[in-house]
């Protein structure tokens, strides 16, 4: 829609040119009878000036909201809308009692806090001796806790060392023991070998004696092993009840329940734990000095609280941050005000904000530092002079087609202006000195390339030509023209249908169209 509007403006525009530049009737023309009657005239050199027009709106800079710095039960006013102030100049005055006996209670309790943490430094003092006392009576207890578990561990080799002996007699003992049945059983072997060789010759004496002989040796082996027998009955019953009471002693301090040992190991961890926290104790000054820290910081805090208290206090006479101009007045004389609540509004009114809604067809010419000028209805024919000072990244759509706001500044120094006020804004992108300048229905366009007809006597050559800068009425030629040349300028149907070598009826028009304004 908007580059529907655009083309529009522009067809009007030429139009427009087209019509004031058509041969009046009766005018002097020159050249072949019957042919098209042109308007000619000399290309000369002059000022070209683009620029984009926008609506927008007025605004006080440097605006500054005068707030209530604490509550008060009545603001007091000396200045009004529309007054001009000075810095440091007393705008209001807010109801300060209630807040000067809030001042007063927190005096008190910072100096209570005071001397509480003096007390507490007091104690301070005197806490080092007993934190000495406590970590050398912490180290005792370990160095004790150690000495019992290495008593405990001298204890179990001990015992370690009798169960393994009371072991090793039992089976030296049961050694024994098989040893003797072995020298029974040997001379029972021999004696029945004697004997069945003496069945089978009675009557041999030697074989008779060899059996009598193998008779006592059993004899002899089975009364020696019966005494064994006894003896090491009584020695393996000693030998089982020291085994048995040696694993006994074991199993109480060692073995795979180590009482003893893990009572005493344990003793140690603990009095190792003591002694810890009695040098983290004494490193950090003990429990005292955490006192004394808390104390610190909840006095810091009050002192701050105390400051920023007495910081408002003195701030129950509002003074204007800047000089400037009185905007706006929220507050009521006499009536209450609730802490940053906003009072008054003050604004500098001798250099004037301006937003315009520049259309997206147009952002990409703006730039800032770019000059611009504004009129309002307030103040016809007079024009108002400042610059761009930020173009917007992002458009805005607010109830149609999008747009860009641009802001710029301008002076105010007579106060003709007036915050709030609408306003047309043209903006200076672009400007040419001394500039092959030509109108802008002169130039044609074929297939992308741009042309004017320049009039050689009386027949019209296509001169292609590289243009520069361009406004609704104007362009700039950069190359293809030379001044003095004449072109044909009106009307616009007969520059689009002329062709190379037509001939044509010239009237010569006013050269000034070009010169600087």
């Amino acid at each position: 829609m908007l580059i529907a509007a655009a083309l529009i403006v522009a067809v009007a525009v030429l139009v427009v040119a087209n019509l004031r530049n058509q041969p009046a009737s009766g005018a002097a023309t020159q050249g072949p009878k019957g042919a098209p009657e042109v308007r000619v005239q000399a290309v000369r050199r002059g000022s070209l000036r683009q620029e984009v027009i926008a609506p927008g709106v007025l605004e006080a800079t440097g605006v500054h909201e005068v707030r209530a710095p604490f509550t008060t039960k009545a603001v007091t006013l000396k200045v009004g809308i529309g007054e001009r102030v000075t810095a440091g100049q007393v705008l209001a005055v807010l109801d300060d009692a209630d807040l000067a006996l809030q001042v007063s209670a927190q005096e008190a309790q910072v100096a209570r806090m005071e001397s509480t943490l003096a007390s507490l430094r007091l104690q301070q003092q005197e806490a080092p001796l007993q934190l000495d006392q406590r970590l050398a009576q912490a180290r005792a207890q370990l160095l004790q806790a150690e000495d019992q578990l290495a008593s405990v561990m001298r204890q179990d080799d001990a015992l370690r060392t009798r169960l393994e002996q009371a072991r090793v007699n039992l089976t030296t003992l049961q050694n024994r023991s098989a040893e003797g049945a072995e020298r029974v059983a040997a001379a029972r072997a021999a004696l029945l070998e004697a004997e069945e060789a003496y069945k089978a010759d009675p009557g041999n004496p030697a074989l008779r004696a060899k059996y009598e002989q193998a008779r006592s040796a059993y004899d002899e082996a089975l009364r020696q092993s019966q005494q064994a027998a006894e003896q090491a009955a009584a020695q393996l019953r000693a030998a089982y009840d020291e085994l048995a009471a040696a694993e006994a002693d074991y199993a109480r301090v060692s073995g795979d329940n180590p009482v003893a040992v893990q009572l005493a190991a344990s003793q140690v961890e603990a009095a190792r734990i003591a002694l810890q926290l009695a040098e983290m104790e004494a490193e950090s000054g003990g429990a005292l000095a955490e006192q004394v820290r808390a104390a610190e910081i909840e006095l810091a805090a009050a002192r701050t609280s105390l400051a920023a208290m007495r910081e408002k206090l003195a701030q129950a006479q509002l003074t204007a941050p800047v000089s400037g101009t009185v905007l706006a007045v929220a507050a009521q004389d006499g009536m209450p005000a609730q802490e940053t609540q906003v009072l008054l509004t003050i604004g500098n009114l001798d250099v004037l904000k301006v937003k315009a809604q520049v259309d997206e067809l147009d952002i990409g010419k703006v730039r800032p530092e770019q000059p611009l000028s504004v009129e309002t209805n307030g103040t016809p024919g007079e024009l108002f002079h400042g610059r761009v000072t930020r173009v917007a990244a992002q458009a805005t759509a607010a109830g149609g087609s999008p747009f860009f706001v641009v802001e710029g500044e301008v002076a105010n120094r007579e106060g003709l202006l007036r915050a709030g006020l609408n306003a047309e804004v043209t903006i200076a992108t672009a400007e040419r000195q001394d500039a092959i300048v030509v109108p802008a229905a002169a130039v044609r366009t074929r297939d992308g390339q741009p042309s004017v007809l320049v009039v050689d006597g009386f027949a019209v050559k296509v001169r292609p030509v590289r243009v520069g800068l361009r406004t609704e009425t104007e362009v700039e030629i950069l190359e293809g023209l030379e001044e003095g040349e004449r072109i044909v300028v009106s009307p616009f149907t007969l520059i689009n249908s002329l062709q190379e070598g037509d001939p044509v009826r010239v009237e010569e028009v006013d050269e000034n169209w070009g010169k600087s304004q």
